[in-house]
Order: C-alpha cells, then sequence, then structure tokens
C-alpha cells in the first residue's frame, strides 16, 4: 500500500487535490467540511448588504483565524495539563526516593 496519495477536496465550489499520507485522509475530509460548515455560517451571518462587498476568500480568512485561534486556545491548555502531570510525576519521583 502507497504511503502517499492524492485526494481531492472540495471548499466553497473550488477543488483541491492534496498529496496525504493514507492514515490522515479522515482529517483532511473532516477539515473540508467543516471548513464548508463554518464559512457557510459566516456567510448567513453577515447577510445582507455587507455581503455584497465579501469574496469567498474573506470567509475563508475569516474561518482561518477562528480555527487558528482555537488551536492556540488548545494549545496553551494542553500546555498546562502537561505541566501539571509533569509536577505531578516529579513529586511522585521525589516521595519514592525518601520512601525506599
Amino acid at each position: 500500500m502507497k504511503e502517499h496519495f492524492v485526494i481531492t477536496l472540495r471548499i466553497l465550489d473550488r477543488v483541491y487535490r492534496l498529496k496525504i499520507h493514507r492514515k490522515d485522509e479522515k482529517k483532511f475530509r473532516d477539515a473540508a467540511v467543516a471548513i464548508e460548515k463554518k464559512t457557510n455560517q459566516y456567510r448567513s451571518h453577515f447577510a445582507g448588504a455587507e455581503s455584497k462587498s465579501l469574496l469567498d476568500r474573506d470567509y475563508l480568512a475569516m474561518t482561518t483565524i477562528q480555527a487558528l485561534s482555537e488551536t492556540e486556545a488548545l494549545e496553551a491548555k494542553n500546555k498546562l495539563f502537561e505541566d501539571k502531570i509533569q509536577s505531578l510525576i516529579d513529586e511522585l519521583d521525589v516521595y519514592l526516593k525518601q520512601n525506599r
């Protein structure tokens, strides 16, 4: 089985062909669905006169900004958990060394 293959994704009526690892196919397909959903939410939110000045790339930019800000928040939260786990491991190591 090949390590990489080409996947075709459709987002906002545009086709994107990407070469990806086979194991990542579901992630990429799910991401395309989420992008489509979020950009449509922005379109609905900005419906009316204001939407006439917005292009698909504007909706994609808004979606990208939101996704990256959410990713940054999750990474910061993960860092807190990692630090706490390391602190607990260090405490356990000290306890075990003292009680040998």
